[in-house]
């Protein structure tokens, strides 16, 4: 993040993506709630709920939900990135290689905190979510957040190809949302903006370059939040065989 004003509490934007398997229509994306600020992750019972690694509220950590853990009532199996310990203003992860079970009240599923009012500006290429959870609060001093999206110039840059001929690479950085041609009509994202009183947040542009055709439909798009500080942007992206979810 790239601070406008003051800076978040939070120090680390994590851009999440993953490819959605045929028929799939969401992956329920999960995140720390817990007043310690934390889960410890385990293996499972039969090793003696051995901790193997910490999740973090403060450092945006995500999880993705796969089922109940085998033979527990109070944990879920999740699947999460391998981290890296080095400060960086962003850190963008593609795949998880991480697994382990935490405890289901220490946890909370993205989609189902308080989300914030979808709109969409007057010229259509800007999606505008406002935190109206709280009407005490004057309209002009509540929490939005800016998604601007716009025509692509991908075209006039070098392309990576794989075997079978898929865009794997766009001036070097991993595309989403393409497969073997780029679209006349491609769009992409070009900025993302958090406002708050007093503060606001410029999302770094490589955090978010190469993730195109994003939702414009608010069924596949949404913004909610723990509290002023904690607050989660989730989409699914692209179509049929191109189709991803980021967070």
């Amino acid at each position: 993040m790239i601070s406008v004003s003051k800076t978040f509490y939070l120090s680390v934007f994590c851009l999440f993506s993953l490819a959605l398997m045929k028929g799939q229509n969401k992956v329920p994306f999960g995140v720390v709630k817990a007043e310690e600020g934390y889960a410890m992750v385990r293996v499972h019972k039969d090793d003696y709920r051995k901790i193997i690694d910490k999740i973090r509220m403060k450092t945006g950590d995500v999880f993705v939900y796969e089922k109940p853990a085998p033979g527990e009532t109070e944990w879920i199996w999740i699947k999460y990135p391998e981290k890296d310990d080095t400060e960086k203003p962003f850190v963008r992860y593609d795949s998880i290689t991480k697994e382990g079970m935490v405890n289901k009240n220490r946890v909370v599923f993205v989609d189902q905190l308080p989300h914030f009012t979808p709109s969409k500006s007057k010229n259509g290429k800007s999606l505008i979510f406002t935190d109206d959870t709280n009407p005490k609060i004057p309209g002009n001093q509540r929490t939005k957040v800016i998604i601007d999206v716009y025509p692509s110039y991908a075209k006039l840059k070098k392309q990576e190809k794989d075997a079978d001929g898929n865009i794997i690479k766009i001036d070097k950085v991993k595309s989403w949302g393409v497969g073997t041609e780029l679209p006349e009509d491609l769009t992409e994202i070009k900025s993302i903006r958090v406002q708050q009183p007093g503060r606001g947040s410029v999302f770094v542009r490589d955090a978010i370059k190469n993730m195109f055709m994003p939702a414009m439909d608010f069924s596949n798009i949404g913004v909610t939040a723990i509290d002023n500080d904690h607050i989660f942007l989730y989409m699914i992206n692209g179509s049929g065989a191109n189709r991803y979810t980021t967070i």
